[in-house]
């Protein structure tokens, strides 16, 4: 019970897995993933399979049980022969797991009998069409890795010595945490589209991602009441229901864009909405910006009154005690304490050769300087969201941009897209012509008479 995860295993429960099966009994896994904010869901017995596991959260398989659970434990060899026969439905449920993802092995020989048995079965019944599976090791002889290729499992054979693997182990993690996390915007699929643009913005640059975290229940009320106001005055709305397609990790999308988002909304409701403001604590982002909303009469918890916080009535869309304008007020105040540097941030990036994300900043300063031009025409539209090309076209038509101008946005517009949702690439030479246009546009609706 005194066992501490240490380096290599909290920077493995920093990576976006979505679910991790041990052999272990012990619990430094449940130790690192609480240590990290993170919140995971023991499966012990297989009574539990039938909880549903839907949603952002990391599932632990316990195949051979922990030392909580004495009855659950698979530790001699009467237990390893007896496995399939007293727990078929773990058995089929770690089978179907093999069959449709891709196993990372980690300090695994694959000597338990009862695991390979499934893995032999699903090899015998699939033959060459079973996923290959890889296995971390270090300087390991040749003889290892051709016992691990027999069996179907690939061999990332790293440099370093047998005493070095916890530093090792922890390198990689961090690394590929880092790798997954930089491909989320390339391999996730988005409701909107400027909440993919801008998290493909540099981490050293000002996006304008926000976050909410809320109660399911609540989710359709805030989407129609609260994001129109998070981009009146700026900023990217998003919650991991607008993730539409993640390929095979919802869970990293979502790490993504808590980190990488400088506003966090989250209404502490649900448990689901605690975990997610325990983990943005836990790593904390200098300069990102957290609201919290409570329903009203249900105490804040101590450790959280620190952040400022809304009260929500239990039902918001009986509003009648001005809390929608209580949210209004926060982004207002937080939009012109950011209002300067995301001024600057297009020419800042072109500076940097960072001209992705100048393209992509540039656009997103003219949508909010057009938004708040046009704020009145918008108020009146029956759309709760009005595209970027409509505010073109409401633009023109209110004479603040010519016709030939308007055309050229389009154009910087559509390569913003293709930023957003591909790895091409855009020469110093364009990306200079498009913050330098878009700039200038900018620069002219403000000199504009009302």
């Amino acid at each position: 019970d005194v066992a501490q995860p240490g380096p290599a295993h909290l920077a493995f429960c920093a990576t976006p897995f979505e679910l991790v099966v041990t052999t272990n009994f012990d619990f430094l896994l449940e130790r690192g993933y609480e240590t990290t904010g993170r919140y995971c869901r023991p499966i012990i017995d297989e009574e539990q399979l039938a909880i549903d596991s839907s949603g952002p959260r990391i599932q632990l398989l316990k195949l051979h049980g922990d030392l909580h659970h004495p009855h659950r434990l698979v530790a001699t060899e009467e237990d390893y022969d007896a496995f399939l026969d007293r727990f078929p439905l773990l058995a089929t449920f770690l089978a179907n797991l093999l069959i449709g993802r891709t196993a990372f092995f980690i300090g695994y020989s694959l000597d338990d009998p009862d695991f390979r048995q499934v893995w032999q079965i699903i090899g015998d019944r699939l033959g060459k069409l079973r996923r290959l599976a890889y296995v971390i090791a270090i300087d390991a002889p040749r003889h290892t890795t051709s016992r691990f290729e027999r069996r179907g499992v690939k061999v990332v054979n790293l440099p370093g010595k047998p005493a070095q693997y916890p530093e090792i182990l922890q390198q990689v993690f961090e690394e590929l945490r880092e790798y997954w996390l930089a491909a989320v915007p390339h391999t996730s699929t988005f409701a909107q589209a400027e909440s993919q643009a801008e998290l493909t913005i540099p981490k050293n640059a000002r996006n304008r991602l926000c976050f909410f975290s809320v109660p399911v229940r609540l989710a359709a009320f805030y989407k129609a009441a609260v994001y129109p106001l998070a981009e009146s005055y700026g900023f990217a709305p998003v919650m991991p229901s607008d993730i539409l397609s993640a390929k095979e990790n919802l869970t990293a999308a979502i790490t993504a864009l808590q980190e990488r988002a400088e506003l966090l909304v989250i209404d502490v409701a649900s448990p689901q909405s605690l975990f997610d403001l325990e983990y943005s604590i836990a790593g904390r982002i200098p300069g990102q910006r957290i609201l919290l909303i409570a329903e009203k009469g249900v105490p804040i918890p101590v450790n959280l009154r620190q952040y400022e916080a809304v009260l929500r009535p239990a039902d918001p869309t009986l509003d009648d005690e001005g809390f929608v304008e209580q949210v209004e007020r926060w982004f207002s105040l937080t939009a012109a304490a950011l209002r300067g540097s995301y001024e600057d941030e297009p020419l800042r990036l072109l500076n940097m050769h960072e001209y992705r994300a100048a393209v992509i900043s540039a656009v997103s300063l003219l949508e909010n300087e057009l938004r708040e031009r046009l704020a009145p025409d918008l108020e009146s539209s029956k759309s709760r969201y009005v595209s970027i090309a409509r505010l073109f076209t409401l633009a023109a038509s209110r004479q603040l941009i010519l016709t030939s101008e308007r055309k050229s946005l389009l154009r910087w517009l559509e390569m913003r897209n293709r930023l957003a949702h591909t790895t091409e690439s855009v020469s110093a030479r364009q990306a200079r012509t498009a913050v330098q246009e878009i700039m200038a546009v900018v620069e002219k609706i403000r000199g504009a008479q009302p």
